[in-house]
């Protein structure tokens, strides 16, 4: 029998994590200041470890400066959905994704997208897993088509 493995476990697990409260801040105060955000996370959650410390800010920079782009891609490839009616915890966790894709050659697509999911699982709704991933999926296929993508499996 498998044992289950807990992501928690993971620092770049608790990382993303960490990036996605400050992102659903950023979102819902128009809060653009990163090492504010950063601080407030850290604080937050002791347990980070600081390991990680540099991955989380870098991430959170390139989520939000990409903001545009992603929330382009985004707009894209989910038809009949308008970006407003997407949950902040799931645009987060889009964007969070997006980011990767375009700026973190060294993280495969594939483990973007479990991340993710697994965001969502914690996160997000009961729909938000496979609407996460399905998004996801279609938006690494428009950037790879636009020649964006950062890295290769």
């Amino acid at each position: 029998m498998m044992k289950q493995i807990d992501k928690q476990q993971y620092p770049r697990h608790l990382a993303r994590r960490a990036v996605l409260q400050a992102m659903y801040i950023h979102l819902a105060n128009d809060e653009n200041d990163t090492q504010k955000l950063f601080q407030y996370v850290i604080e937050l959650d002791e347990n980070i470890p600081a390991v990680v410390h540099n991955f989380i800010e870098e991430l959170l920079e390139s989520a939000i400066d990409r903001g545009k782009i992603a929330d382009s891609v985004i707009d894209k490839v989910t038809e009949n959905w308008e970006l407003e009616r997407i949950s902040m915890i799931d645009r987060s966790i889009l964007r969070i994704g997006i980011a990767e894709f375009l700026d973190f050659p060294n993280i495969s697509p594939k483990v973007t997208i479990d991340e993710a999911v697994e965001l969502a699982k914690e996160f997000g709704s009961a729909d938000s897993p496979k609407f996460v991933n399905g998004v996801l999926d279609a938006a690494l296929k428009e950037i790879r088509d636009m020649k964006l993508l950062a890295k290769e499996e």
